[in-house]
């Protein structure tokens, strides 16, 4: 051991750990023991910190990625299928099945699973945690330490319902394991290094750049799971509590330190050509804690993707009848202005559903842009009734909409997410980095420094205006 020998960190909670510590005490799949755990670990690590990457799933009980037999063959080798196997009979993970077109998705269990799991282990073989640990699991140098910030009123025992005790574990990376503890990390490297100039400067700025501050978002997230717990009604939002929670603190830890822990992301994603980052998937209430957030100006497009729809719907402008043209404009109105959410109130008459005493105008708001996103990104079959509605204020924008939708659904999402990752990425953040602006983007927004705030709005603006015809409303902050 040298002092040049290079780590990588997982925090983990400890519930989850545990049990597998137990288990492949009991059951190991091959002689080295380091071997199942490290795979274990990054397992559990990748399912984690990737499940927030799928907005629409944030409210599951359930953490769950996707994982397709190939990602795992090339990342854990041809034993793949063992190590999965291994972790699945010991209810570390669970699966649901393969069909076609869709990759298996590997799920975490609930909390309270793991607890009643370890419990049972550890009654049978008469073990203790400490003990398993650290006589039959850890090897060479792999260090763990409990770390648990304080927080008032937060206690790890299992009748709080509050599970704030985590795991630093520090994993030496060998020639053995390199592959993969440090692929993703290494895989974003060789793409920055072949990525067109612009892109390259970015990636570079945002790995030697980003920091967060660690205790400070930290306590905020920890205070804000204690506050979801306590009003929560529920066992079942009690788990979606938890998974927020550990969600944004996979976040932070993916951050801190993450240049050296080869956490950081900084990925175009080949299927709609996003950058895809640490900061994209990080929930927006953590932002103000990136060091050096106070001496930043973030500027977003509202409505975004109904404003983008509007550059698929010019091409349909020339020779339309004037029917057409004038429901065209009357689109394009409401979205560029920023009150597409409001007029989709006024379509489905939305401020007349729920309670009249807690309905405000922002619930009602946020009811609207659900009902886009049922409206854009659902098969053309499912939701009738509400698309028959929206038909009858926007028929031709309803044909269009089903009409890309047709063969595959989901075509819909990924031609305005494509069209945004060329108007951002490919138009304005090359025009503020040939300028020297480098910006933190955040697929239809960009982080910069307070003083380049006005070159950026002006520069989205001109972009927008020659991709659109108007300038849409741009918010800053």
């Amino acid at each position: 051991m040298t002092k040049y020998t290079k780590y990588r960190t997982f925090c983990l909670p400890k519930e989850i750990v545990d049990l597998l510590f137990l288990s492949a005490h009991i059951l190991p799949i091959e002689n080295s023991k380091e071997s199942e755990i490290i795979v274990g670990l990054t397992v559990v690590n990748d399912i984690l910190s990737k499940s927030n990457q799928n907005r629409s799933s944030e409210d599951y009980p359930f953490h769950f990625i996707p994982m397709d037999s190939r990602y795992l063959q090339m990342k854990f080798g041809n034993d793949y299928n063992n190590y999965i196997t291994w972790l699945i009979i010991n209810n570390i993970i669970w699966h649901d099945f393969y069909f076609e077109g869709r990759a298996t998705h590997y799920y975490l269990q609930l909390m309270e699973t793991y607890i009643l799991k370890t419990n049972s282990l550890l009654k049978i073989n008469g073990d203790k945690i400490k003990e398993v640990v650290y006589t039959y699991c850890l090897r060479d140098n792999i260090q763990i330490t409990l770390e648990s910030p304080d927080t008032k009123g937060i206690k790890a025992i299992q009748k709080s319902r509050i599970y704030d005790s985590w795991y630093k574990i520090k994993i030496p990376i060998t020639s053995s394991n390199k592959k993969f503890l440090t692929k993703d990390y290494e895989a974003d490297s060789k793409e920055i290094n072949n990525a067109p100039t612009h892109i390259k400067k970015m990636g570079s700025y945002y790995r030697k750049n980003l920091e967060i501050n660690y205790d400070e978002a930290i306590a905020h997230t920890k205070k804000q799971y204690q506050k979801e717990v306590e009003e929560s009604a529920n066992g079942d939002e009690e788990s979606k509590a938890f998974k927020r929670y550990s969600s944004r603190i996979s976040s932070i830890n993916n951050i801190h330190n993450g240049r050296n822990n080869k956490t950081l992301r900084f990925k175009r994603n080949s299927t709609n050509k996003r950058l895809d980052s640490n900061l994209t998937n990080m929930a927006s209430d953590l932002r103000p804690f990136i060091v050096g957030y106070e001496k930043m100006s973030y500027l977003d497009l509202s409505n975004s993707q109904p404003v983008l729809f509007n550059i698929l719907l010019k091409k349909y402008r020339e020779g339309a009848s004037d029917k057409v043209v004038k429901e065209l404009d009357r689109y394009l109105e409401a979205t560029t202005s920023g009150q597409w959410y409001e007029e989709l109130i006024r379509v489905f008459d939305i401020t007349k559903y729920g309670d009249p005493e807690t309905t405000t105008f922002a619930t009602s708001r946020n009811t609207a842009k659900k009902t886009w996103m049922l409206l854009a990104y659902s098969q053309n079959k499912d939701l009738r009734g509400l698309k028959k509605r929206f038909a009858e204020e926007y028929p031709f924008i309803s044909s269009v909409m089903k009409s890309i939708k047709k063969e595959k659904y989901e075509q819909f999402a990924i031609a305005l997410q494509i069209i945004e990752s060329e108007v951002f990425i490919d138009k304005i953040c090359k025009i503020l980095v040939n300028e020297g602006i480098l910006p933190y983007t955040l697929h239809d927004g960009l982080l910069v420094p307070n003083e380049f705030e006005k070159r950026t709005f002006d520069v989205m603006s001109e972009v927008l205006l020659s991709e659109i015809g108007v300038v849409p409303q741009i918010k800053i902050e």
